[in-house]
């Protein structure tokens, strides 16, 4: 059979042709846009979190500054004000330049402070029980995790505290999980000043007071037991009077002012004293009596003690 050719097709057939195909509508590109959209959402969502972010930090600094201020620390005592409440020489003695005779720790003994020990008739100022606490502290007692030694300028200032800065205060030295904290309390900074010891003793649930005085810090001892009861959850705790060595009465001085010279010697005995005793028995008692050889040879002792950290010893007063 015979096939016929096709002809071809003519320059009209193909144009209606194409006219017959069905026309197809462009889309517009949408995806660009919602990228731009969905970018500068993001970009926005971002300036917005960071915003959020640094109001945060703003708010989170502003909390933490809140929550310094009720933060005591033992350096404290460095500060002007504490100085002048702490120091020991006096506000009238502040600004006079004294020569560093040891630094230990944060506490920086001065000539004047030594030669208060080298003259039996000076009493003992804060800083020197400072120094001394630290070293019960940090070098004899530290392998003693249930002793602590709290600082006399925090001890000081305990009774001028709220609650939320005598909460602060336990939590940051976590004196509820300490045995025994031994408190120096004192009537006044200065070398004439009163000293007796204070002994929060848990495993007895009590609060010992050794007052080498007639007991005439008596007052203080309940002021501050009373304070400290919430903050260290002693609510049950008994207030005892413990027996010490007495010291002598001192004449009063030539402005009337009674004058106590050793009771901060007594203070520094006891407090050394009463830690050997709960260390090794593991309680405390209301008789711990201690010798008189010993108060009148912890002058030499301390003087000793100076030299053997690094320090040095001025001249005595008048030569």
């Amino acid at each position: 059979m015979l096939v016929a050719n096709k002809l071809p097709k003519t320059k009209n057939q193909e144009e209606s042709l194409q006219d017959k195909k069905p026309t197809v509508m462009a889309k517009p590109n949408a995806k660009g846009k919602v990228k731009e959209k969905a970018k500068g959402k993001v970009k926005g969502k971002g300036k917005g979190m960071a915003k959020a972010k640094a109001t945060g930090k703003a708010k989170g600094n502003g909390k933490d500054k809140d929550k310094d201020k009720y933060i005591i620390r033992d350096s404290d005592a460095s500060t002007p004000l504490a100085l002048e409440r702490g120091s020991g020489d006096g506000p009238h003695q502040v600004a006079q330049p004294s020569l560093v005779a040891l630094h230990f720790m944060n506490i920086s003994l001065r000539h004047s402070d030594v030669q208060l020990l080298q003259s039996a008739h000076e009493g003992v100022n804060e800083r020197l029980m400072a120094f001394y606490y630290a070293y019960l502290q940090h070098r004899r007692y530290r392998s003693e995790p249930d002793l602590y030694f709290l600082n006399p300028a925090l001890a000081a200032r305990v009774r001028h505290m709220d609650l939320r800065q005598l909460w602060a205060m336990v939590r940051d030295r976590r004196l509820t999980e300490k045995q025994f904290v031994l408190v120096p309390l004192c009537n006044h900074p200065r070398s004439n000043g009163h000293w007796s010891l204070l002994l929060i003793s848990r495993p007895d649930s009590k609060f010992y007071h050794y007052d080498s005085l007639d007991n005439c810090h008596s007052p203080l001892a309940v002021s501050v037991s009373e304070t400290l009861r919430a903050p260290l959850a002693a609510w049950k705790f008994a207030l005892v009077t413990g027996r010490c060595l007495q010291q002598q009465r001192q004449p009063a001085g030539k402005e009337g002012s009674s004058r106590d010279p050793a009771s901060g010697i007594h203070l520094m005995c006891m407090t050394d004293h009463v830690a050997d005793y709960v260390t090794r028995c593991g309680y405390a008692t209301s008789s711990l009596l201690i010798a008189v050889d010993q108060i009148a040879a912890m002058r030499t002792h301390l003087l000793e003690l100076i030299l053997s950290l690094g320090g040095n010893l001025p001249s005595k007063r008048g030569h």
